[in-house]
């Protein structure tokens, strides 16, 4: 229910059978016999819409507000990953190349296999074993001197929070509204609905139309609920395009040391040497 197509289908039919209840009851009850009830029904349609419209609203709200967690975090996960490649430019080379690699093979996992099981709302069992391994490779450089210690404990951070938002990704995309919950949505629009029968005009067309746009907007708002509450499927699915871009922009570096390390290195040997007179 959380692509325009079924958007489309789910208002058709709450305007249809607003519709088809208006006229059905127009059949049973004459409109001037309704006007004396205008008062009592109005004061009740406040009550229950109210109510239905603020628990519609908070609801949606709620499910915006998950759809920017889990965006942002996804960021932050691919973030963490990014981090930790350009770090591991500065340990020696068995841990360089192993950290960058299970980067790479980390970022290609996610968006191949977690993403398409995530958009299918499964469950996911597999790039965990990625993630142990790209973990395992963090805590177990050996760093050489006290610039490797401090970019140690850079990688182990970035490490800690790439499981942290990763976690909370898998989380959010298997979570969603409940069945009761949508039971309990769909009885509260048709009660609000019947309550414009009540109401009763001069003109059939008019009372039909009014009654069309309050079912399209309750429609409308269940379906923004239900593309929020699942921001990994759907018509306005999160798509990886953090962790494309880390596969097109940032992988694509050889894993050769950082160059101006060298440099620094050369720098400072020249001087002394330049100090010694030659014997």
């Amino acid at each position: 229910m959380n692509t325009i197509a079924s958007a489309v289908i789910l208002v058709t039919v709450l305007v249809g059978l607003a519709i088809s209840g208006q006229i059905l009851f127009r059949l049973f009850v004459k409109p001037d016999s309704l006007v004396e009830h205008h008062g009592p029904a109005e004061a009740m349609l406040g009550v229950v819409g109210t109510l239905y419209s603020v628990l519609l609203g908070f609801l949606v709200a709620g499910a915006m507000e998950k759809y920017a967690e889990a965006k942002m975090h996804t960021e932050m996960e691919a973030n963490g990953v990014a981090n930790i490649f350009r770090l591991a430019r500065g340990f020696e080379q068995e841990d360089r190349i192993r950290l960058r690699q299970l980067c790479r093979e980390y970022a290609n996992e996610v968006v191949t296999i977690e993403w398409p099981i995530m958009e299918a709302r499964g469950k996911i069992n597999h790039n965990w074993q990625a993630y142990q391994k790209l973990w395992e490779a963090a805590v177990s450089v050996s760093p050489q001197n006290e610039r490797q210690n401090n970019l140690h404990a850079a990688t182990v951070e970035a490490m800690e929070e790439v499981g942290m938002n990763r976690r909370t990704r898998i989380l959010i995309a298997k979570t969603g509204p409940s069945t009761t919950l949508w039971v309990v949505l769909g009885i509260g629009a048709l009660i609000t609905i019947g309550f414009t029968f009540v109401f009763s005009s001069k003109w059939a067309a008019i009372q039909a139309l009014m009654t069309s746009l309050v079912a399209a907007t309750l429609g409308l708002n269940m379906w923004l609920l239900a593309v929020y509450s699942t921001p990994f499927s759907g018509d306005l699915k999160i798509n990886p395009d953090m962790f494309e871009l880390l596969k097109e922009n940032v992988f694509n570096v050889p894993d050769t040391p950082p160059r101006y390390l060298h440099d620094s290195q050369t720098s400072s040997i020249g001087p002394a040497l330049q100090g010694k007179s030659p014997k």
